[in-house]
Parts: C-alpha cells; structure tokens; sequence
C-alpha cells in the first residue's frame, strides 16, 4: 500500500511538473510575443483607453494600406495653465495644439508601445483645440491620451475623422463595429421559442420511453430494445450517408472556408503532379497530404467528367472524413468506458454529431483530412495508454504512422505529439506493479520510453520531410498564411487586440451569427456548436441554405453539453492519478493544449476568423467522451436518466435536421 501512495505522489509530482513547465512556457511565449513590435495588443492603461474611428465591422479581407485617423479634442480654460499630454498611438503619430505642430511624425513605428509625454506650452484662458493624427498600417489606427493638468483623457469627448472635414465622436476600441447581417437572423431565445413544437413532443417521447421502460411498465418487446453502441454506429453512419447524398448537390460550390484556395491548390497538384510552393498561393502553405491525394482524385475525374461535377465530386473526401470521425468517436468511446455500453452511445452521439463535425466536412478543406488522422492517433493512444497487452512495437509504429500523417495533413496536429510522448509513460509509471494479471505477464511489452522513441522516429520520417524542405527552402519548418515571406499582404476586423476580447463571453449565446467578431471565446462556441461564420459567406442572400431557425437555436441548446464538458473535465482533475490510467487525463490535456494553440494564435493574428473551433476538429472524441463523463453522474437516477436522454435526443435530431437542405 505505501509503495502504491508513493508511486502516486511521484505521478502527481510529474503532472504538477509539467503543467507548470507548460503554464511557464506559455507566460514566456506571451510575453515575448507582446514584445515585438508588430504584435497588436494594446494593452489597457489606467488612466484612458485606447479610441478609433467609429466604422462598421468588414467581414471580407482588406488589402495592404496605410491609414491616417485624425482625433481632436476641444476643451476650455478659464485660468492659465501648465500642462503635459501623455500618448500612446498605434502606430505612429503627429500633435498640434491650436494649429502649431508639437510633434512631427518621424517614420518611426518600433517604438508604438512606449508612452509619449509632451510638455504643452503655457495655455490661456480659452477654448483651445488638441488635434492628433495616427497613421497606421495594415490594422486601424488607434490611440489613448490623457492629461491629469487638463483633466482630459480618451475617449471623453474625442472626436474622429478622416478629411479633417466631417468629424464624429471616436468610439472605445473595445467597442465592435455594426454588423447587419446578425441581425437579420432570430435571436436564439426566439428561434428556440419558435422549434418548441418539434422539440417538446420529441422530448417527452423519448424521456417518457426510459421512463417507462426502466420502471417496466411497458410491453416485453419494447422493454426488451436494447440498442448496442456498434448498431448506434452504424445508425449514425447510415443517417450521415443520407444526409451526404441529399446535400451532395444542393450546396453550392462557393461555400466553404477559403474554398478557392483549396481547390486552387488540388488543381496545382493534379495539372502538374507536384507541389507548389508555400508562396505561390493562398492556401499553397498548407502541408500537402490533402491535396495530394484529392490531386491524383481530381485528375482521374477531370478525364471523365466536366469541371463543375469533378468540384462536386471533390466533396466526397471530406464528407467520408466526417463519417469516419464517427467511427473514431465509437471506437475511442469503447476503450475509455470498456463494458458501459450507455456512456458509449452517449459519446458518440455528442462526439460524432458535433456540428462542427457536419459544417466542415461537407466542403473541399484539409481540416476534415487531417482531423482523421489526428483522431485516429488519439485513438492509438488511448490504445497504448489502457491497454498494456498492446504495448508493443507494432502499436508504437502505428502511433507514429498516424501522427506522421496528421502533421502531414495539417501543421495543427504538431501539438499531438508531446501530448502523446508524455502521457504514454506516465500512464506506465502509474499503473506500476499495479499490473498483475496473466495478460501482462504473459505480454512483450515494449520499454514506453523506447516505444515513444520508436514513434518519433516513425513520426519525423512520414512526416517530418515537409517541414525539413520548408526549414532547407524558407529557414523556418512552419509557414502560416500570415507570414511575411509569402508576401501577400491582407488584414481582417479587428486589426489589433485588446483585453476584452480574451475576457468577454455571451453575444453566441442569443446572437452567435458572427459573434467571432467580439472575442475568443465566442468565436470558438459559435464555430463548435453550429456554423457561426456561415461557412465563409459574408452576405445574407449567399448563405449556406442550413435550416437558420434552428441553426441559430442550437446555440441556446449548446450549453447543456458546453456544461457537460466542463463538468468531465473538473472530474477528470478530480481524481488525476486515476485520470492518467483510464485516459481521460490525456483527452483532457488535448483540449487544454489546442485550446492556448489557438489563443496564442489569436493574440498574435488580430482577425476575427481566427477564433474558431475548427482547429480543434480532430479532437472529437476528446468532447464527446468528456460530455459524456459529465452527464454520469445523472444516469445513476430514473429521473435524471429520463431528462438526459429527452435532451439528447432532441440535440442530435436538430443538429441533423439544420444541416439536412
């Protein structure tokens, strides 16, 4: 017993390790990352706050440009007065009181951060008139100001304008410009209001079903049903092969995230049978599995059929990816609850009918691709991590094959990898002696840490020779669609970041169409739980033809599993070492590490389309065994079971119905 708390109290020692090991790189990459001068934070000052041009929000990319804001401020003394200005602009800027310069600007933008403090000279009695310009480019211009003497700071009665003709008053930076098209769909409460004649008698059916059931109170044959997680997979199969076929035509060919880019980049592929280079077009950075692949399939099509259907055909790759993430979420499901064969069901459900599932996995993209993969070497690791008879040189190799390929399919999947070489071990490390039975003795099991050797080696071989081309070309493995060296200039909304974009939360909950536009972590619940960027579209009429009323409900409806996914998180905590050895530890790890991926990237990247959850395709299984490890504890009760399943069905009934046109 003493050996096992000691073994225990060294496994949590190496957890602790590596969570603050992680927390303190991350502090370092912030800061550092805040440190560069082309990084747009503005950070929050206590004295004012930063003001721009009140303008309305762009959905669409704008193109290279510099841009010049003037702001004025009119105030009025009735004594003499000494008095310092203090500025911040970003990025550059030139002063004038009462129509003398202070300041010059001088082309100098480094140096934005610091706070530049102007001694003013002696001011008389009287109206007087501060003006200053901010020229920024590639992002909108913005400033804060204040002076204790004057008793002025932004954005009190700050003005904005452009022609230094017409003027009018700037606005907070944290304030996001009009958007008209949200407004043109149902807040959810309505639209939630308007589907409770499906929802309610869909609810009562099935709660009642259980309820009755359970309390054997119906016939013997109905009393008896009891559906298998294999036949619910297949169910569930069945009902996205049908949807796949209804849609398969009727949506049109311009829908789709940088869908151009993508096809652009299979055209390259399948016309020249080799790969572009990361800088001869949009999506031409992505890594080239993907692409290589729908390449040889546009090719063959191409031979026996016109353009337009060879684009329609293109489809069926990702639509097959999105069937698969189903059979992924199934088979991860039945490792993590062994014989529990209602938190399977559970699982899969909440994993492979997650909207996001269905909104990317009907266009051409690699993010559907690489999510196979990445769920697929999930699922390899959940192997190794549960099962200690399959610890061997085989399964290791296979681990590293499938990482190998996610990285190959898409750089996100690179975050995969430390998470698998870690928790591997770990997990050895807390079974211990624990491992009694003739299985694992009778077993070759691999030292973990040869086989997470073998995998990296697997890993750098089917995968790692992109990005050693990239470092040998460019000097650098990764290449984003942001980076300087492919020298296409384009920004987005909001063109720098502030506080409140990491801190706010609410606008998905009622108005989730394009709610990315007001922080993270709307962003990433509008683009999980249903299309909250409407797959691309910026206009009404273009809209993908989902079922919008019922569309814009499910966001009300996404925080019941929103909840059950925190709640099997704080459980999976609750008990680490535990955690460790059933894998839920690992599941809840992915989440954690994709989630600060894709802030870090947010805070580095200030468009709007950053914050979305699609980065996190792969990790399926990780919500949907997660959800369902929150929903437990309601099992255990009739009532609760009856409740838990109403729900579910009418979750899974209506993300289907939205994305069935």
């Amino acid at each position: 017993m003493s050996y096992i708390l000691d073994r225990n109290k060294v496994v949590l020692m190496v957890l602790m390790l590596a969570v603050l090991v992680f927390a303190g790189a991350t502090a370092v990459a912030v800061k550092k990352s805040l440190s560069k001068s082309e990084n747009s934070y503005l950070e929050a000052h206590g004295k004012a706050r930063w003001i721009k041009q009140n303008l309305p929000f762009r959905l669409n990319a704008r193109s290279n440009d510099s841009e010049v804001i003037l702001f004025k401020r009119i105030f009025e003394l009735t004594d003499p007065s000494q008095a310092r200005l203090n500025l911040k602009a970003f990025r550059g800027s030139a002063i004038w009181l009462d129509g003398s310069p202070l300041r010059k600007f001088d082309g100098a933008t480094s140096k934005w951060r610091d706070t530049i403090t102007i001694d003013l000279p002696e001011l008389k009695p009287g109206r007087h008139e501060l003006k200053i310009a901010v020229i920024n480019e590639n992002g909108h211009s913005a400033m804060l100001a204040w002076s204790d003497e004057l008793g002025i700071s932004t954005p009190e009665g700050w003005e904005a304008s452009r022609d230094d003709f017409v003027w009018n008053p700037a606005v907070d930076a944290a304030q996001t410009g009009k958007l008209f098209i949200t407004d043109k769909f149902k807040r959810a409460d309505k639209a939630l209001f308007g589907c409770l004649p499906y929802m309610l008698p869909l609810f009562l059916f099935a709660a009642g079903f259980i309820w009755l059931r359970d309390n054997k109170k119906m016939p013997a044959p109905a009393a008896e049903f009891n559906l298998t997680p294999e036949a619910f997979r297949f169910i569930l199969i069945g009902l996205w092969a049908v949807m796949a076929f209804n849609n398969f035509h009727a949506l049109h060919l311009k829908f789709g995230m940088d869908s151009t880019g993508h096809f652009k980049y299979i055209q390259y592929v399948g016309d020249n049978l080799a790969l572009p280079s990361p800088l001869d077009g949009w999506q031409m950075f992505q890594p080239p599995l993907y692409y290589m692949i729908s390449g040889v399939f546009y090719k063959i099509l191409s031979l026996i059929m016109d353009l337009e259907s060879t684009l329609y055909w293109l489809r069926l790759i990702p639509l097959t990816c999105g069937a698969a993430m189903i059979e992924i979420c199934f088979r991860s499901a039945k490792l993590v609850f062994g014989k529990d064969k209602q938190m399977q069901i559970i699982a899969t459900l909440l994993g492979g009918f997650m909207p996001m599932n269905f909104v990317m996995s009907q266009f051409w993209g690699n993010e559907p691709f690489a999510a196979v993969f990445t769920g697929l070497s999930i699922l390899m690791a959940l192997t190794l991590i549960l099962k200690q008879d399959r610890r061997n040189l085989k399964e290791f190799m296979l681990l590293g094959t499938f990482l190998g390929l996610a990285v190959l399919s898409k750089a996100t999947a690179s975050l995969l990898i430390p998470l698998c070489l870690f928790f591997i071990p770990l997990a050895v490390l807390a079974a211990g002696n624990g491992e009694k039975d003739q299985d694992y003795q009778t077993a070759k099991q691999v030292n973990p840490f040869l086989g997470i050797g073998l995998t990296s080696i697997v890993t750098a071989i089917v995968g790692g020779w992109y990005y050693l081309k990239n470092w040998l070309c460019y000097g650098k493995p990764f290449i984003g669609g942001w980076d300087a060296i492919r020298e296409i200039q384009w920004w987005q909304d909001h063109g720098y970041r502030i506080w409140e974009h990491f801190i706010t939360f609410g606008s998905s909950i009622l108005r989730p169409v394009y709610s990315t536009t007001n922080g993270i972590w709307d962003g990433l619940y509008s683009t999980l739980w249903l299309d909250g960027n409407l797959s691309g579209i910026s206009k009404f009429g273009s809209r993908p033809p989902w079922n919008d009323d019922l569309m814009v409900a499910t966001a009300l409806l996404a925080l019941i599993p929103t909840l059950l996914i925190l709640i099997g998180i704080a459980r999976t905590f609750f008990t680490p070492v535990k955690s460790i050895l059933n894998g839920r530890m690992f599941l809840a790890g992915c989440i954690a590490i994709y989630f600060t991926a894709v802030t870090y990237l947010y805070l580095n990247l200030p468009v709007y389309s950053t914050a979305k959850a699609s980065y996190t395709l792969g990790l399926l299984p990780c919500y949907g065994i997660l959800a369902a490890i929150g929903i437990q504890p309601l099992l255990k009760n009739l009532y609760g079971r009856a409740i838990s399943y109403g729900f579910l069905t009418v979750w899974g009934t209506t993300i289907y119905l939205t994305y069935f046109v």
